[in-house]
């Protein structure tokens, strides 16, 4: 499958195995490409966790029931970023593709500057409305819009109502403990090294692709090579410390591989001095072969422990040995993904 591209100043797609699946559209291009008529899901939808896909779901059902035998495509009307969100759990390419995974057909990226101003009456009849004239709009309780976010929910469903367009507010998504699941509380666990209540509460393990860059290639010698990458910018930087995690990428026969691996997010005090030089070095179980300059995807399930200065490399050898057989066991009492793009 090949990656996403956003292009804000036009027309970009998604695809996979050479077929178009949905268009992303920057808003000053988008009333010429969406059709009319479709449902539209309003959010930023950052880490498209479970709150989210119910959110995406609800348009899902109102396409459903609008369209009869032929349901509305589903359309999500969002932004490139927010001034409150400069670090994400999915980068705007990651989310696309998760959209894209829940059934939505188009997405509309709107630069926050640019809208920020309008009151919420103009933002309704000239994003909405006149560009689009959707079929339903849904969107969360929490959903504000409009020149310093005062117009909410309530007064978006009123517009609509005047405007004879249906508006759909979804409820709070809770966790077991009765807590609502908020992109910001995850990226609040993900920092503080929670990863596995961060991972419940996303639906999924937390994801991270970068190429592979060249190191110094001590863990050969010991036994335990690795793979070194940075943190794409932008991203929620898991505490450092050493985690749990699967490694995916497609092999030069465009097969997906997916394997277990350990990886420590940090500077790597054993072998490195510089506190400074952050890095995601992975030992990936059962695997041979060079990933130079491909791009990876790690996938993190679970903090084991602390990063931390070891009294010379046999012992941090012992520690690795340790920490895969922990990743051996831990896999071994679940079904690995096996996805890939």
């Amino acid at each position: 499958m090949c990656a996403v591209r956003i292009l804000y100043g036009g027309m970009s797609r998604v695809c996979a195995e050479g077929i178009l699946i949905m268009q992303m559209i920057s808003l000053k291009n988008s009333a010429e490409r969406v059709p009319k008529g479709a449902v539209w899901a309003l959010g930023f939808f950052d880490g498209v966790h479970p709150g989210h896909r119910k959110l995406l779901n609800d348009a899902a059902d109102a396409a459903g029931q609008l369209g009869g035998e032929s349901p509305l495509p589903v359309a999500v009307w969002s932004f490139t970023s927010l001034p409150k969100a400069d670090v994400l759990l999915t980068t705007r390419e990651e989310s696309a593709a998760l959209l894209e995974e829940c059934g939505v057909r188009w997405l509309v990226l709107a630069d926050f500057a640019e809208v920020s101003h309008l009151d919420g009456e103009a933002f309704f009849r000239e994003h909405l409305q006149n560009a689009f004239a959707p079929a339903a709009i849904v969107c969360g309780f929490n959903f504000r819009f409009g020149c310093g976010g005062r117009w909410t929910a309530a007064d978006l469903a009123e517009m609509g109502k005047a405007a004879g367009v249906p508006v759909r507010i979804v409820d709070a998504y809770v966790d077991d403990r009765g807590e609502t699941v908020s992109s910001s509380r995850i990226r609040g666990l993900i920092t503080a090294g929670n990863m596995e209540e961060a991972v419940s509460l996303l639906g999924g393990p937390y994801r991270i692709s970068a190429p592979v860059e060249h190191g110094k290639q001590l863990g050969r010698t010991i036994g335990f090579p690795t793979i070194n990458q940075r943190m794409p910018h932008g991203k929620a930087v898991p505490a450092h410390g050493i985690y749990i995690c699967r490694v995916s990428f497609t092999d030069e026969n465009g097969i997906c591989r997916d394997y277990p691996g350990v990886c420590n997010i940090g500077s790597r005090p054993t072998v490195n001095s510089d506190t400074a030089d952050i890095t995601l070095e992975t030992y990936i179980l059962h695997f041979q072969g060079d990933l130079y300059d491909q791009n990876i995807r790690l996938s993190l399930y679970k903090r084991l422990r602390d990063e931390q200065k070891f009294p010379d490399v046999e012992a941090l050898s012992r520690q690795i040995a340790a920490d895969a057989e922990a990743a051996e066991a831990y896999f071994s009492n679940m079904e690995g993904e096996g996805i890939c793009f």
